[in-house]
């Protein structure tokens, strides 16, 4: 796989975009820009299927050169067929990030030049998807230097985990442990403090405050988080559900704590004993650009 004629369409944490940039990627939204105004002449064309392709992101000016397109899988597919009906030489990788439950089902769009990749090894064989694990940019950093203010830090989406996610805060808080657990409602749930998504600059200042990230994974899902990327690239401990992680390269108890499997008495020794450096080697085979060599083995 060139990386020069390689085009990402990504439509996840924007904050991503210019450090996936300075890797020499070309990266655009699935979507241009629209004013308040446009969003509602979209919406009308989406519904009645006129004109759809005037308002897909700039990618359209650039895919008749490239030779290969990374797509973040979305609930849509629409213009990932459009590139498939009007690019006919690329070769498109849809790429699950999620678990496909949250996503299109690969079935609902079949063509001879899109292949299905995904992070969850279980999507891959129910799916019959290829693997390629989860990956961070190693270009971005943070300030490990940072007074620390919390002993774990929390920080997602409801998705019917709150119950769960009250719970465990409230067991640490029990054991001393200072913790800032950030969780916000789905869309149409009570909301009566107002809590909304974090900025992930602003994330990423809570993480350099913070002894350990905290990752719950949702029923159905396998394979690694965003949230276990960080720990890794940025040195910190992880307590996590995943049960599973015991089989990764990176996995060191030192440095990973399991819910349910390791001695919940001792997590307060686990959280202020320091962080076990890993092999550089191992880190650097989760980076941005050793990710995207890897679709270049299945070509």
């Amino acid at each position: 796989m060139n990386l020069n004629k390689t085009l990402v369409i990504y439509d996840s944490i924007p904050y991503f975009i210019p450090f996936m940039k300075k890797k020499g990627i070309k990266c655009f939204s699935s979507f241009k820009k629209v004013s308040s105004i446009e969003r509602i002449l979209r919406m009308i064309s989406f519904k009645t299927g006129l004109k759809k392709n005037i308002w897909y992101g700039e990618w359209k000016k650039h895919a008749y050169l490239d030779e290969t397109v990374i797509i973040f899988a979305t609930n849509r597919y629409d213009f990932i067929e459009y590139l498939a009906d009007n690019y006919p030489h690329l070769r498109i990788i849809v790429w699950y990030w999620n678990p496909v439950f949250r996503c299109f089902e690969p079935d609902k769009l079949n063509k001879k030049n899109i292949e299905y990749w995904s992070f969850d090894e279980e999507d891959c064989k129910k799916y019959n998807l290829k693997f390629n694990t989860t990956f961070y940019l190693n270009n971005i950093e943070i300030d490990n230097n940072s007074i620390k203010e919390y002993d774990v830090l929390f920080l997602g989406a409801d998705k019917k985990r709150k119950i769960l996610l009250d719970k465990i805060n409230n067991d640490l808080i029990a054991a001393n442990i200072k913790t800032l657990f950030h969780i916000v409602p789905d869309k149409g749930q009570p909301n009566p403090q107002n809590i909304k998504p974090l900025l992930y600059s602003d994330y990423l200042k809570l993480v350099s405050q913070s002894k350990c990230i905290f990752d719950y994974i949702q029923k159905g899902q396998s394979g690694n988080t965003v949230r276990t990327m960080e720990s890794i690239f940025f040195r910190k401990k992880l307590i996590t559900n995943d049960i599973n992680i015991q089989k990764e390269l990176f996995y060191d108890p030192a440095n990973i704590f399991i819910l349910e499997y390791d001695d919940f008495n001792t997590i307060d020794e686990f959280i202020n004993t320091p962080f076990k450096e890993l092999k550089s080697e191992i880190v650097d085979y989760f980076d941005f650009s050793n990710w995207l060599n890897r679709f270049t083995k299945y070509e």
